[in-house]
């Protein structure tokens, strides 16, 4: 065998070798350490690293599992893990209990969902940042004091507004700061954006909707040179301001009209929330009041029962999480609930991966266990769930308050109708017994019937001495109504998901997470890297109020950095990459900001106007920055290749709800007015399971923010198009591109239905003898557009040969 020959055969080899090196040393996103340090390494800990580690020092089968080294080696069959390859992973073998040979615990299975993460992560490729982040020695990222060197940690910086070059550019300070770090690039901005361009982007970022061919015509016959700013103002007091800012929150607020997990149970009152959300953000509620009324507004002073109410509405954040319900021990439910909620809270409002402490310190930022538990212990401190009647029996549900005057009366007498239901209708079985035995004259059956339950008897009936008829009708008036009565339950009264002040207590550390092993008791209090003064909180109270206030508070609280968290979500979300392109991750793997001083810029901002939402947001639209074109030029695409720069505008894709809404508003049937509830006709269970045999409705002709969020049973159009996980915060949407949502506008019936109504229109606004007109009204209606010469021709040729066919 020739020497080449050799080098060719062994080719393929060399690349597989050079590709696993390669994939062995491509960094490990932010995304994928959470999981792991979320998922994984407390699993490990928990259930492997007795047997398999080298701090306990055995390492039973020659396998090491704490370290990635350890499970690369593999044990005495080999390595533990082929990354991607779930199936052909010993370790997914093992805990699968599919072998009776191969099974792992060794003392118990793990659950499923734990399995379930474990074949999640050898999917992803087993990040493992074990070996690569560790700390070196002497060095603890868990520190909180050291850990306020961290530049979000920082105070925000009084930013000086730089000066440019190119003066006559800048229309606002926001396009100083971006034109200044071009400019020391040698980078020019992109030209503005064309003026239907621009429109349709601002319709769509402010408002989640095209502009209509009435409002684009309007925009561009209005030749005042504020016309602009007039239509950024519009657009911002506009309801449909708040149903498309609002949906932001609600991606990370988890909203969902149902539990999820083991028994998707149905949130019937989740609807108050969302329509809150969206009446808040309306209403531009300064953000620092939007998250202690969702955190603690049970617990603040009200003037009327109509602010009450919204007040307890508002605190649904808390209850939205997904639980599972079935056979979970209450201590352990308690720490899993406040466990989402910290988590929930974390990344929405700090940007921070705070359950990566429940088990061990935070391997990555200055979070150590026992602020964990200081947190946990405040929400531990809270009541989210009570008991309640359901399906049949008493079930630990969420808890729901009655609305209004007699709100809470009304709740206690539903409830008490449903958990006394079963007695009644015993007694009514009784009643129906005890009048057949008078009907047969068996006097003696009738008086022991009546000796040992006085309640299926009435007074006149059991009177012997009376005349029979007066005594039949007696019981039958009896039976009459005892039937009513179970025919005709009280109605749901107006009711709310929220949380209460529980049995208040400090938690203590929970040894590897686990919530049945106790470690040191810890008082309750906040973040000590965000602040230096003792946390002072009554043993009467949970905490939630001062953690609220405390969560927005920027002298010495975590204001700061909530500012910075929710300054850049607005920039995420009008500019389409955020400074901080991480937007829930500002800790240590998280990225750094592109623009770090004009982060402290519009920081500074929202906390001078007060917290607003909608000045901040008229800020960045305002901005030449924000109407810059997409235009693509060579010398941005060299130097600076992911834009991080903003030499141009970002190229957007439309989200599903703007996607479907368009679509509808183009065919004519796009109702406007706000809705209730859209699963008020489910059973209990949300799902279509057992005797439930109604599903989730998707034809409403409302907007999409309407639309029912079933965990586990989407909408198939958000299912396909990339909507928030309504499992958990989502401060940044997945965008795939996959076949199924080219399959989905060719076939689905939404799609179908609304393009043969376009059709119709334009058939019956445009005579049949002028294609060419019909062609431009199809794209002024659809893409706000006057189509090129080509795509007219383009079109009618097309519809020329499908006619012939």
């Amino acid at each position: 065998m020739s020497p080449t020959f050799r080098i060719i055969l062994f080719l393929p080899l060399i690349a597989i070798a050079l590709i696993a090196k390669c994939q062995a040393e491509e960094p490990i996103s932010a995304k994928e350490i959470e999981f792991f340090e979320t998922n994984i390494r407390p699993l490990l800990v928990k259930r492997c690293y007795s047997c398999h580690s080298t701090h306990s020092g055995n390492s039973e089968g020659d396998l090491l599992l704490d370290s990635r080294k350890g499970w690369e080696k593999g044990g005495e069959n080999g390595s533990a893990i082929v990354p991607g390859d779930v199936d052909g992973s010993l370790l997914i073998q093992a805990v699968r209990y599919k072998n009776p040979d191969l099974e792992m615990p060794p003392d118990r299975p793990l659950s499923d969902k734990a399995t379930a993460h474990l074949e999640q992560w050898v999917k992803m490729g087993a990040p493992d940042p074990r070996d690569r982040t560790e700390p070196v020695e002497g060095n603890n990222p868990s520190d909180p004091v050291a850990g306020r060197s961290h530049w979000a940690f920082q105070p925000l910086k009084t930013s000086v507004i730089p000066t440019v070059k190119t003066t006559d550019w800048p229309r606002s300070e926001i396009d100083s700061f971006v034109l200044h770090t071009l400019e020391s690039k040698d980078l020019k901005p992109a030209p503005d954006a064309e003026r239907r361009a621009l429109i349709r982007r601002l319709y769509f970022q402010l408002t989640g909707l095209p502009p209509t061919p009435e409002q684009m015509n309007a925009f561009l016959s209005d030749v005042r040179p504020d016309a602009y700013g007039r239509l950024v103002d519009e657009l911002i007091d506009s309801p449909r301001f708040g149903e498309q800012w609002g949906r932001h929150w609600l991606d990370l607020a988890r909203y969902a009209d149902s539990n999820g997990l083991d028994e998707n149970f149905l949130f019937r009152e989740a609807w108050r929330y969302r329509n809150w959300v969206i009446s808040a953000v309306n209403a531009d509620v300064p953000l620092n009041e939007f998250l202690i009324q969702q955190i603690a507004g049970d617990l603040l002073p009200f003037d009327s029962i109509k602010q009450r109410d919204n007040q307890r509405i508002a605190t649904a954040f808390m209850v939205l999480g997904p639980k599972v319900l079935l056979g979970n021990n209450p201590d352990n439910q308690r720490m899993e609930i406040a466990d989402e909620q910290l988590d929930t809270i974390g990344k929405s409002v700090l940007g921070m991966t705070l359950g990566c402490a429940r088990c061990h310190d935070h391997k990555f930022d200055p979070i150590p266990t026992k602020d964990y538990y200081a947190l946990a212990g405040i929400l531990t401190s809270t009541k989210v769930m009570e008991r309640r009647y359901m399906l049949g029996q008493q079930r630990v549900m969420e808890q729901l308050i009655g609305l209004g005057e007699e709100g809470d009366a009304a709740d206690v007498a539903y409830e008490k109708y449903w958990r006394e239901r079963s007695k009644l209708k015993e007694r009514l079985d009784r009643a129906r017994q005890a009048l057949k035995l008078l009907e047969e004259k068996n006097e003696d059956e009738l008086a022991k019937l009546a000796e040992k339950h006085k309640d299926a008897v009435n007074d006149v009936t059991a009177d012997s001495d009376l005349e029979l008829e007066q005594r039949i009708e007696s019981q039958t008036s009896l039976v009459t109504k005892l039937d009513k009565l179970m025919k005709s339950p009280p109605p749901i009264p107006p009711r709310a998901m929220m949380i209460s002040e529980g049995k208040t207590k400090n938690e203590h550390v929970r040894i590897a997470g686990e919530f049945n092993q106790l470690g040191d008791e810890v008082p309750r209090g906040f973040l000590q890297v965000l602040y230096d003064e003792e946390v002072q909180i009554p043993n009467e109270q949970s905490g939630r109020l001062q953690f609220s206030k405390w969560l927005t508070d920027t002298d010495s609280g975590a204001g700061r950095l909530a500012a910075r968290v929710l300054a850049n979500r607005v920039w995420h979300h009008l500019i389409g990459v955020g400074i901080v392109r991480t937007t829930d991750n500002f800790g240590r793997t998280g990225e750094a900001p592109s623009h770090p001083e004009l982060l402290d810029y519009l920081a500074t901002e929202l906390i001078k106007s007060n917290w607003s939402l909608k000045g901040l947001v008229r800020k960045v639209a305002k901005s030449r920055t924000f109407q810059m074109s997409s235009q693509h030029h060579a010398a941005g695409q060299s130097v600076d290749p992911e834009n991080r720069l903003l030499w141009r505008a970002h190229r957007r894709r439309l989200p599903p709800e703007s996607f479907r809404d368009a679509l509808l508003s183009a065919a004519g049937t796009l109702d406007l007015k706000p809705m209730d509830s859209t699963v008020s006709y489910l059973g209990d269970q949300a799902t279509a399971v057992g005797a439930n045999a109604n599903r989730r409705r998707t034809d409403f002709p409302c907007r999409s923010v309407y639309l029912p969020v079933i965990r586990n049973d989407l909408p198939e159009l958000f299912d396909v198009f990339d909507f928030a996980d309504p499992h958990a915060a989502t401060g940044m949407r997945p965008q795939t591109m996959v076949p199924t949502q080219g399959l989905f506008i060719l076939n689905d019936e939404l799609v179908m239905t609304a393009t043969e109504a376009i059709a119709k229109k334009i058939i019956a606004n445009v005579p049949a003898d002028n294609a060419a007109s019909r062609v431009d009204e199809l794209y002024e209606l659809l893409l706000n557009v006057t189509p090129s010469d080509q795509e007219r021709l383009d079109i009618l040729t097309f519809v020329t040969e499908i006619s012939r066919q």
